[in-house]
C-alpha cells in the first residue's frame, strides 16, 4: 500500500530543510541544502528571499526523488521558519529589500522609542525593523504592496495567498489588547496596515500549490497548504511539549529554553502557540556555534584529518575529565549574548587554568559553561514567572553528545530526555500542522503520544555538588567582568 507524506520545510538561518513526515509523524527523509547571510554594516543581518525560494525548489526536488518522484504521495504542506524577518514586496512581485532577519541589531534607536511610548517590543521584534525602514528607506515601504516575514513568503509563493501564521504574528493577534498595541504602532509609524498579511491558525488552509510553483517544485498542482509556524513552536510541538507545562531545551546553533506557558492577555512573551497558549523562551545566542570555535581553535589539525568525526573525539576527551573541570570556568560568550542577563559586549573568557590543564579541561568546561548558562536562564524564568519543570526534552544536534546530556542533567538538576530523530524534531512538529489541518491529528497533543524517547538522563548524586558550587561563581561572572567588557568591547555595537 502507497504511503502518505506531509512535506515539512524547516526554514533557518543557515539553510531550508524538506522533510517526508508519515501520518503518524515520524521523519523518513530529509534534504537541506545551504545559503549566504549578508553583513553589510556591523550589527546588520540580512538574506535574500531569493536565495529561500530556489532552496525550497532544490530540496524538494532531491527529496521527491527519494520517492520515485511520486508527488501524489504528498497530501499537504506546512513551513516553519525563523521569525522577525521583513520583506517587502511590490505589486508586481518583486522583493524591493532582501530581507532584514533576526539577527539584525540595527534598529536600537527605533526599540528604545518602542519600549519608552509603548513599554514592549524589543530591537529584534518586527515593528523595531519596520520603523527603521520608514525612517531610513521610506522610499521601500512606500513601494511596498505587500510586507511580508519568511514563512508568509513562502505560502505566497507556493499558494499566491498571503497570510501569517500565529507564531510569526506580524501586526495582528487574536489577543485583542495586542492587535490594538499593534495598531498604534502601526498608526505612529505611519505604515498602512493593508500592507500585511492576514493572521491565520496554524492548521488552517491558506490555499493551494499553484501550476507555477508546482513546475518549479516538482509538486503535483493543488496541494494543500497549511498556515505552519515559527522555529521555537515547531520545537515545542516535535519534542511533545504541547501542553502547558511542557518544557525542552534546543542545542544548535544558537540555544534556549522553552517552556509552554498560558497566554496572558496584552503580554508580548516570546512566541504565541495559538489563541491559549505561548512558549516563553530563554535564550542563548551561541551553544553550538561555542562548540564550533573550540573544534576549530582546539582541535584544528583532528578537524582538517577526520571531518566531522573531530565531535566523537571531542566527546571522548571531555569524558576523561571528571565533573568540574578541575576547576576551570568558561564564559562561553564567544559571540557575545543578549540582554537582559547579559549583553551583546560580553566575550568568551577562560578563567583560573593552572599547569595541569589541557585542552580537554577548556573543551569540557566549554560545554558546563554553556549548561551554566542555561541553567541561569531557567532559573531567571523560575523566579520571575514561576515555569519549572522536572522533565526536559532536549533537541538539536548537541543531543548527538551523550556526556553533555548527562552533564546538562547533572546541572540542571533535571530530568533530561532525547527524543528519536531529536535533529529532525523541528521538521517534525512542522509537519503535525499539516497533520491537524488534513484531520490526520486531532490536536497537538498527538505529537506527545507518537513521541519515543531514545535516551534519558538522571542527575547523578555524585556530581550536583561541585557543580552547585561551580555555578554560584559562574553566575556571577558576568557582574564581575562587565566593565572590563564595556570597555574593550563597547565600540563594536
Amino acid at each position: 500500500m502507497k504511503k502518505s507524506f506531509v512535506l515539512s520545510y524547516d526554514l533557518g538561518t543557515s539553510g531550508v530543510k524538506a522533510a517526508l513526515v508519515t501520518i503518524h509523524g515520524e521523519v523518513t527523509s530529509a534534504r537541506t541544502v545551504a545559503y549566504p547571510l549578508f553583513t553589510p554594516e556591523n550589527g546588520w543581518a540580512e538574506q535574500d528571499p531569493a536565495d529561500y525560494w530556489s532552496g525550497i525548489c532544490h530540496v524538494t526536488r532531491e527529496i521527491l526523488e527519494s520517492i520515485g518522484n511520486d508527488c501524489t504521495c504528498i497530501k499537504g504542506i506546512a513551513s516553519g521558519t525563523q521569525w522577525k524577518g521583513i520583506i517587502p514586496v511590490d505589486s508586481q512581485g518583486c522583493v524591493l529589500h532582501r530581507s532584514i532577519i533576526w539577527l539584525d541589531r540595527r534598529a536600537k534607536d527605533q526599540e528604545a522609542f518602542l519600549r519608552k511610548q509603548f513599554g514592549e517590543f524589543s530591537g529584534l521584534d518586527y515593528m523595531a525593523k519596520l520603523m527603521w525602514l520608514k525612517e531610513n528607506k521610506p522610499e521601500i515601504i512606500e513601494k511596498a504592496a505587500l510586507i511580508l516575514d519568511a514563512n508568509s513568503y513562502l505560502k505566497w509563493k507556493l499558494t499566491g495567498k498571503t497570510a501569517t501564521d500565529i507564531g510569526n504574528c506580524f501586526v495582528h493577534s487574536f489577543d485583542l489588547e495586542l492587535d490594538q498595541l499593534y495598531k498604534k504602532a502601526l498608526k505612529h509609524a505611519e505604515i498602512s496596515e493593508d500592507k500585511f498579511p492576514k493572521l491565520v491558525k496554524s492548521q488552517e488552509l491558506v490555499g493551494y500549490v499553484t501550476e507555477q510553483a508546482a513546475l518549479q517544485l516538482g509538486l503535483k498542482p493543488g496541494t494543500p497548504v497549511f498556515g505552519g509556524c515559527n522555529d521555537i513552536q515547531a520545537m515545542a510541538i516535535g519534542a511533545g511539549c504541547p501542553e502547558i507545562g511542557g518544557a525542552h531545551i534546543y542545542l544548535g546553533s544558537s540555544g534556549w529554553t522553552g517552556y509552554t506557558v498560558p497566554h496572558l492577555p496584552g503580554k508580548l512573551i516570546s512566541s504565541a502557540f495559538d489563541e491559549y497558549r505561548d512558549v516563553a523562551t530563554f535564550g542563548m545566542k551561541a551553544t553550538g556555534l561555542s562548540v564550533n570555535w573550540v573544534v576549530h581553535r582546539l582541535y584544528a589539525e583532528e578537524l582538517q584529518q577526520t571531518g566531522d568525526k573531530v565531535f566523537e573525539l571531542l566527546e571522548h576527551d571531555v569524558a576523561q575529565i571528571p565533573a568540574g573541570s578541575q576547576g576551570v570556568l568558561v564564559t562561553p560568550w564567544f559571540y557575545g549574548d543578549s540582554p537582559p542577563l547579559f549583553g551583546s559586549d560580553a566575550r568568551g573568557c577562560f578563567l583560573n587554568l593552572g599547569a595541569n590543564h589541557d585542552r580537554r579541561h577548556l573543551a569540557r568546561a566549554t560545554l558546563e559553561g554553556i549548561c551554566y548558562h542555561l541553567k541561569m536562564r531557567a532559573m531567571d524564568a523560575q523566579e520571575k514567572y514561576g515555569y519549572q519543570a522536572d522533565d526536559i526534552y532536549v533537541t538539536g544536534g548537541g543531543t548527538n553528545n551523550a556526556v553533555w546530556m548527562q552533564m546538562l542533567a547533572d546541572i540542571m538538576e533535571k530530568n533530561i530526555h532525547v527524543p528519536h530523530g531529536a535533529s529532525h524534531i523541528g521538521a517534525r512538529g512542522i509537519a503535525y500542522c499539516a497533520l491537524v489541518g488534513l484531520g490526520y491529528c486531532e490536536d497537538y497533543s498527538d505529537a506527545a503520544k507518537n513521541i519515543k524517547i531514545k535516551q534519558s538522563y538522571k542527575p547523578q548524586p555524585k556530581c550536583i555538588s561541585v557543580y552547585r558550587k561551580n555555578y554560584n561563581v559562574f553566575r556571577h561572572l558576568y557582574d564581575i567582568l562587565k566593565p572590563v567588557f564595556h570597555e574593550m568591547n563597547h565600540k563594536e555595537d
